[in-house]
This record gives structure tokens, C-alpha cells and sequence, in this order.
């Protein structure tokens, strides 16, 4: 039997393992993963994702565990998946857990180590707060660099703090503190429908002034050659669509499957990125379990918004690279096939428009598109090729390049009527000489 943590149950699903293709002895005793199954079996990237998420981390995260070996896929699936599964059942059945009473709860049912040494406790702590993380992909742990006394997040945006990551540490003391209440110390993961974070004078304008987005008028094709918007590519659903205005940076989430999944298991209860909704249906800062569900439903329109629908901007993804230096098993086909068909996957659960009403279709993600939107509008064209390109307003585009062609038709055949006129000239002068 592996060294580890005792407690833990006694079969594991063959589907849960088909993403590291394992032949385990038949003697060997496996464990429950329970609920995480459903992730495993549905996103064949995830688990060797969160693979690799263990091997960027310090080994102090795992004292609770001793004998773990993040590298080994047997100690993956019999200590840390079903970890994972236990703390995914915590998060689904208790009120609003905090992180130390999760702790408290895996040491009762002797899952980790922690008795009364601090390094446990602590270890225990980071680690839940890590696979926390993993589990609703809000963010990631930054175990190397984060001091003893607080608990940090890997900088996804490049030093870039938007809405979503507006602190990248807090104090060890809030892991007294329910999930949302915690989570809300590092940023607004997890939004309201309709809530305006913004404080600039001239974005709240375009707040409330932009009712309606359309795919021909806001799409990366737009964005990026009338724009001047490169494009990031992020494993944080939280940071889907921010918008760096100094590095010029739009940034997109690279797993909608994810979405998918979870909204899927919305409906039983399984996805631990509805357990940290807030309890409170009034909340003002933090969505509910009907929020998370929406954002869900959004993000996956979004890529529809800002890619599928708009012929230019599916050939100009088809040329990106979301997952470039990573392996090929953590890559989601599901990416490809909403950014790059014309048609729409009805089993997605969404409906697609010509024209989105921002207020009822992306509540949730407004904020960023009216920032985007903001950002083109600011934007002119400044070529040739950009004023081709540019048809955001049609019948504008229409008229200059009407102009454009009648006027430069009228030129070229006054142009001609001139040199005929020469032409005749020059004969006329010519001719009497010859008599």
C-alpha cells in the first residue's frame, strides 16, 4: 500500500483514468474519487492539468501528505484526486465552508496530517486553498513566492491588476472567513449581474449609454488590427476578458469545456465553483449560485460574440496558438470548435443573436465588453488597409469607398478626356504644317 493519509475509499471509476491510461495492479486497492469523476471523465485535459499544476509547487505544500509524490500518476490518483473529491463534497454539503474548517474537516476523517504542528497546519491551509483554486479555476496558488504569513495568487495578466485579480495576496487571517467572503479579498472572481466596478468617468458614460453589442461591430478581428490588441491566453476563468489598456492585451479564457461541465453539473450539484456562490441573495460584491451560473452561460456566448460569428475573426483564431509550449493532452477541443464553426452547437445550451442586449444577455460580463467596445471606438484607422477593414458602421464604410470609387472614376476619365484633348490639340498644329 502507498505511504499516505488513511480514510480514503475503495474503487475508482476506469472512465476517471482514461486521461493517464494506467495499469494499476489488480491487487491494488483504489480509491473513490466520488463527485470529481464527473470532471475527470467529461474533460479528458483536466486531470493531467491539475498534474501539472502540483509539479509547479514548493514541497511544503504537501507535509500533510507524507510520502506524496506529485510526479507519480498511483499516488495521483489514490491520494490527491480523492482529496480533491472530499474537499469538492465539503465545499457542496457544508454552508459557506472557510478554509480552516475544511481543514478541520479532512483532519477528522483522517485525510491529512495536521495535529498540533504549525508546519501541518500550515501545509494543510495552503493546500486547500490550492486545490481550491484547481477545482473552480478562478485562480491559481503562488505557493514559491508567497510569504509564511499570507496566502497568494499567480499573476495571470502580467502585472496587470483588473477587476477580477485586484490583489494578488491577503493575510493568513482570512482563512477564518466563509469561501466568498475570502475569495472577495482577492477581487471581484465572481461578479453580480450588472454591478459597474468601473470608476473612470468616461467608461461609465459608455455604460450606460452602450445597450447592444453586435459580432460585426466588436470582434478580435476589429480589436485586433483597427485596435492594436494582442491576445493572452489565460487558464483563470475569472480573467476572461480583461483588458489591459497600457500593454494593449485582451485576455481569454483557453477552457470553455470547463464552463460546459460545470453548467452541466449546476444541475446536480456537483461543481465546487457554485459552492462558492454567496448565500446571501442580496449580495452586492458577489454573485449567487444563479450568478455563477450565468457567467458560465456567458463566457461560452462570448466566444461566439467575439469569434464564431464573424468570418474574419474565425480565420484569424485559426491562426493563434492558445495552447503554445504546452502538452497536447491539456489542450480543449471544445475551443476549437465554437471559435472555428460558423454553425453553433445546439447541445451547448445557448443561443446565439446578431445583436446582444448587454444588460439581459452578458449582465454579468458587461463591464469588460463596454470596456473593449470603449477601447475600438477610440480607435481610427490610421491606413489604407485599416480604413478597408474598418466597416464597423456599414453604411459610412459604404458611402467613403462610394466616394472613394465615383470620385476616382470621374478623375481618371477627366484625366483621359485631357490627354484626348491634347492629343487633338497637337494634331490640329500639326496638320497645317503638312499642307
Amino acid at each position: 500500500m502507498l505511504p499516505g493519509p488513511p480514510g480514503y475509499g475503495s474503487s475508482v471509476s476506469p472512465s476517471a483514468l482514461c486521461c493517464f491510461k494506467l495499469e494499476l495492479g489488480p491487487k491494488r486497492a483504489r480509491k473513490s474519487i466520488g463527485a470529481l469523476s464527473g470532471l475527470l471523465s467529461n474533460l479528458p485535459w483536466y486531470g493531467r492539468w491539475l498534474q501539472e499544476q502540483l509539479r509547479l509547487q514548493p514541497s511544503s505544500m504537501f507535509e500533510c501528505l507524507p510520502g506524496f509524490d506529485c510526479e507519480s500518476d498511483e499516488y495521483l490518483t489514490e491520494i490527491f484526486f480523492p482529496l480533491c473529491s472530499k474537499i469538492l463534497g465539503i465545499l457542496k454539503d457544508q454552508d459557506a465552508p472557510s478554509i480552516d474548517s475544511i481543514v478541520e474537516s479532512l483532519w477528522k476523517e483522517d485525510s491529512i496530517i495536521a495535529g498540533d504542528k504549525h508546519q501541518y497546519l500550515a501545509s494543510a491551509a495552503t493546500l486547500v486553498f490550492g486545490i481550491t483554486g484547481w477545482l473552480t479555476m478562478l485562480y491559481r496558488p503562488d505557493s514559491l513566492s508567497c510569504p509564511p504569513s499570507e496566502f497568494c495568487i499567480m499573476d495571470e495578466m502580467d502585472g496587470h491588476q483588473g477587476e477580477s485579480h485586484m490583489s494578488l495576496k491577503q493575510s493568513r487571517m482570512g482563512s477564518s472567513k466563509r469561501i466568498p467572503e475570502f475569495l472577495l479579498g482577492f477581487g471581484l472572481m465572481l461578479p453580480p449581474a450588472n454591478f459597474r466596478p468601473v470608476v473612470d468617468v468616461e467608461e461609465l458614460k459608455s455604460y450606460d449609454s452602450l445597450q447592444t453589442v453586435e459580432p460585426s461591430t466588436l470582434n478580435l478581428f476589429l480589436l485586433t488590427t483597427i485596435g492594436g490588441v494582442s491576445v493572452e491566453w489565460t487558464d483563470c476563468l475569472s480573467c476572461h476578458l480583461e483588458l489591459d489598456k497600457n500593454a494593449r492585451i485582451v485576455y481569454l479564457y483557453r477552457y470553455p469545456s470547463f464552463c460546459e461541465a460545470n453548467i452541466r453539473n449546476d444541475v446536480t450539484g456537483a461543481g465546487a465553483i457554485h459552492a462558492c456562490a454567496s448565500v446571501s441573495p442580496n449580495s452586492h460584491y458577489w454573485g449567487t449560485r444563479r450568478d455563477v451560473l450565468q457567467l458560465l452561460e456567458e463566457i461560452l456566448l462570448s466566444y461566439r460574440l467575439f469569434i464564431g460569428q464573424n468570418i474574419r475573426s474565425r480565420r484569424l483564431f485559426r491562426k493563434l496558438s492558445p495552447f503554445q509550449g504546452m502538452s497536447f493532452i491539456v489542450r480543449d477541443d471544445l475551443l476549437f470548435k465554437i471559435c472555428s464553426n460558423k454553425d453553433l452547437n445546439a447541445s451547448l445550451g445557448i443561443t446565439q443573436r446578431n445583436s446582444y442586449e448587454l444588460a439581459k444577455d452578458f449582465p454579468h460580463l458587461r463591464t469588460r465588453l463596454v470596456r473593449l467596445n470603449s477601447h475600438l471606438n477610440q480607435r481610427k484607422p490610421r491606413s489604407w488597409s485599416e480604413l478597408w477593414l474598418d466597416n464597423r458602421d456599414s453604411a459610412s464604410w459604404l458611402t467613403f469607398w462610394a466616394v472613394i470609387v465615383i470620385g476616382g472614376i470621374g478623375l481618371f476619365l477627366a484625366f483621359v478626356q485631357v490627354i484626348f484633348q491634347i492629343v487633338q490639340l497637337v494634331y490640329q498644329l500639326q496638320a497645317p504644317d503638312s499642307q
